[in-house]
C-alpha cells in the first residue's frame, strides 16, 4: 500500500506499507510529481513498514524523476526523515538502518539532511523542529 498526505504546510508523509503493487507504484510516482510542484519546501517523512519491494518499472520511473529534479530538490524539499517500522528484507529479522540511511551515497547527494527516526511520532517531532541540530 502507498499513501501520500500533507500534515502541515511544510510536512508531507509518504507511507509505504507491505508489498507495493503496480497501482501503488503509480501512486508513488504521482506523489513525487506533486511534491515537485511545490513552491515552498517541505520535510518529507517516508514511513516504510514491512516488506516494501517496488517493481522494476517503479524504480526506473523514480530514478528518472530524481534525475530530472535533482537540481530543483531544495525548491520543494528541505529534508527527508525515514521511518522504518517492522521493516525487513524477507529474512524475518527487523533491521535498524539509521546510520546506513544518514550516511548513504543517496543522502550525500541531497542538498538537505536525511535523517532516520524509529517511530512516526518521533519523525513528526523532528520535522516540526526542522532543521535538526
Amino acid at each position: 500500500m502507498f499513501i501520500s498526505s500533507t500534515h502541515r504546510s511544510d510536512i508531507v508523509l509518504f507511507e509505504m506499507i507491505d508489498a507495493q503493487s503496480p497501482a501503488d507504484g503509480d501512486a508513488y510516482i504521482n506523489a513525487l510529481r506533486e511534491l515537485a510542484k511545490r513552491s515552498e519546501p517541505a520535510v518529507l517523512i517516508m514511513l516504510i513498514k514491512g516488506m516494501t519491494e517496488q517493481d522494476h518499472e517503479t524504480r526506473k520511473q523514480a530514478a528518472a524523476w530524481f534525475k530530472q529534479n535533482r537540481d530543483r530538490l531544495a525548491v520543494f524539499a528541505k529534508g527527508v526523515i525515514r521511518v522504518e517500522q517492522d521493516h525487513h528484507h524477507g529474512d524475518g529479522h527487523v533491521h535498524n538502518h539509521a546510520e546506513e540511511v544518514e550516511n548513504s551515497n543517496f543522502a550525500r547527494m541531497l542538498p538537505f539532511p536525511m535523517k532516520h527516526a524509529q517511530t512516526l511520532d518521533a519523525a513528526f517531532k523532528m520535522a516540526e523542529n526542522w532543521p535538526p541540530s
